[in-house]
């Protein structure tokens, strides 16, 4: 499936977040909503990603931006590395795929991990932007310049 169109409502979810506790889309209305679909947890790319988005948490909060870290690792995975890495994110975990299938994360039943892209959803709760990431450490101050 590809990824939600440009000025479209994105598919609402609800998945459970690395901290044990579950996070809706819709708890973010109003707020700008980078989703960040990553490979894996403990993924050479994921972590160098990882820190970039951690070293500009400050900049996404002068913004009002949420940042969301969805893949299908399991959530104590994602907590154990979120930790390591000090990530400040709230990381989701997708392990029956519907949500990263959704969004164009994955296109099939037999990819085996989701691709590296990000969905940026505006204040108005529509698709503002969509990244196909091919620098992850560079991607944060890309999407950064991208928040009105």
């Amino acid at each position: 499936m590809p990824p939600p169109e440009i000025g479209t409502i994105p598919p609402a979810f609800t998945l459970p977040s690395a901290s044990g506790r579950e996070i809706s889309l819709a708890d973010y209305a109003g707020k700008p909503v980078l989703l960040w679909f990553f490979p894996r947890a403990y993924g050479k790319g994921c972590t160098l990603e990882a820190r970039s988005f951690r070293d500009h948490t400050p900049d996404f909060a002068d913004k009002d931006t949420v940042v969301l870290g969805i893949t299908t690792s399991a959530a104590e995975d994602l907590a154990s590395w979120g930790a390591e890495v000090g990530l400040m994110t709230d990381l989701l975990s997708d392990q029956d795929r519907e949500v990263c299938t959704a969004y164009g994360a994955l296109e099939s039943d037999t990819q085996a991990r989701p691709k590296r892209i990000s969905v940026l959803i505006g204040r108005d709760g529509k698709v503002a932007r969509v990244y196909t990431v091919d620098d992850a450490p560079g991607h944060a101050p890309q999407v950064l310049n991208d928040i009105s």
